[in-house]
């Protein structure tokens, strides 16, 4: 399983988001690009078909950050990533 999310995790990563945080976890945060909130940033990757949480709905802490799940498949985290470099 850790490979598996290290696969995923290196598809985000390569495509120039900026990782934030620990390797141990299933979960990426990632800062919300530069003059957009984090609110802001989920709401249009949502309009778009991606899912993430701002990081202010886990505290004070997360703010101007995002989160995403590596949970789905290869091909979804593909789409996903396809999808924020069109958003980008």
């Amino acid at each position: 399983m850790r490979r598996i999310y290290a696969a995923r995790r290196e598809l985000f990563a390569h495509k120039g988001i900026r990782v934030a945080g620990c390797d141990a976890t299933f979960y990426l945060w990632s800062e919300a690009p530069d003059g957009q909130t984090a609110e802001a940033f989920a709401a249009c990757l949502l309009e778009n078909g991606v899912m993430v949480a701002p990081g202010s709905f886990f505290g004070e802490c997360g703010e101007g950050y995002f989160r995403l799940a590596l949970v789905p498949t290869m091909e979804e985290c593909q789409r996903a990533v396809a999808i924020l470099e069109e958003v980008l």
